[in-house]
């Protein structure tokens, strides 16, 4: 008989032993508001010799895509130090799972959701994420950032950078427990400090970080997380309504 072809079996990851620690997390984090702030006077300097408001989304997207590029050129030069690619050592490797699988995780986590914040009575309150949408230009490009590179860029900061740091100290479950609680808590200004968005967050934040550690490829979860925003990120751009809460 002919031998039938197994699939190979997937293998859990193990404690990761990443060559970076706390003092390169703290670096980073002490260097993520200036950034922000670089990004917005530039942002600000630009807006005026335009003559356009700089308190919409559209601008202030700007403003913060320029503080990751600042914030990922500094990850380079730290990792350069140590010889070490960036991304290949943020884990944006090849993952074991089926995409499909992935994106039906993401969807399914992205409903779970609505209806767990239904339960929580979640109030329906204008945040100042929702008052960046005040024109098309802003709705378009928020939307669209918020399916490609934005949950790219989360997961390599927060799955990629932080968690590695936070399991190798604490141990697998605390420490994707403590990842989701800061990927929560940095979410709670955009959603008016609504505590039931920054639990709900946080449950999603979880649920990235046990992706991202058994599959031990932040490419997985970032599959995931694009799956998680893309309903309500898309409504923005073909209805023009604000997208589900959180």
């Amino acid at each position: 008989m002919t031998p039938q072809a197994v699939s190979p079996p997937i293998h859990l990851a193990e404690r990761e032993r990443p060559f970076w620690g706390f003092a390169e997390v703290l670096l980073v984090a002490a260097l993520f508001l200036p950034a922000v702030w670089v990004g917005g006077v530039v942002v600000q300097i630009v807006s005026t010799s335009l003559h356009r408001n700089s308190q919409l989304g559209l601008p202030l997207l700007i403003a913060q895509f320029l503080a990751y590029g600042i914030i990922f050129g500094v990850l380079w030069i730290l990792f350069a130090r140590h010889g070490r690619p960036l991304f290949e050592s943020l884990a944006w490797v090849p993952q074991p799972f089926q995409p499909r699988h992935l994106v039906i995780l993401g969807v399914g986590l992205a409903a779970t959701v609505i209806i767990l914040g239904n339960l929580l009575g979640i109030p329906n309150t204008e945040t100042p994420f929702d008052k960046l949408l005040s024109d098309t230009a802003s709705r378009i490009g928020i939307a669209l950032f918020g399916v490609t590179l934005g949950p790219i860029i989360e997961e390599l900061l927060f799955r990629g950078f932080l968690q590695p740091v936070l399991v190798d100290s604490m141990g697998v479950f605390p420490g994707i427990l403590a990842t989701s609680v800061l990927f929560g808590a940095l979410h709670l200004a955009q959603n008016a400090d609504i505590w039931q968005s920054g639990v709900l967050i946080t449950l999603v934040g979880f649920v990235l970080g046990v992706v991202r550690h058994v599959s031990g490829s932040t490419r997985a979860s970032a599959i995931t997380h694009i799956s998680y925003n893309a309903l309500p990120f898309l409504s923005l751009i073909v209805s023009g309504a604000h997208p589900s809460k959180p």
